[in-house]
């Protein structure tokens, strides 16, 4: 008659421990390290509000501005940006200012 009882190998378990004892913290390290550089990253791609709108009022005024900057003075080019730049402002502004600002 033959026993059905479990034989456990002791080396295969100490073996078994070990692994775990040694695999789990170094996964978990890495787990750990790689959400915290991806949260880095993601923290490198955030603008902060300053930035957002500058960067609209740059792709709104770069070609005005350009425009403005190449027209002969007083002709109609330079009047419909300078007229653009305003519209984007708000009100009028002083057109070199900005422009220097925007293009610089």
């Amino acid at each position: 008659m033959t026993c059905n009882t479990p034989h456990f190998n002791i080396d295969s378990l100490v073996r078994s421990l070990a692994v775990v004892a040694v695999g789990l913290p170094l996964t978990l390290s890495i787990t750990n390290l790689t959400n915290t550089t991806s949260r880095v990253a993601e923290l490198a791609l955030e603008k902060n509000p300053t930035e957002v709108v500058l960067d609209d009022l740059r792709s709104e005024l770069v070609k005005p501005c350009l425009d403005f900057y190449l027209s002969e003075v007083d002709s109609k080019l330079e009047r419909e940006a300078k007229n653009t730049i305003d519209e984007v402002m708000g009100g009028e502004v002083n057109h070199k200012g900005i422009c220097d600002f925007i293009v610089n």
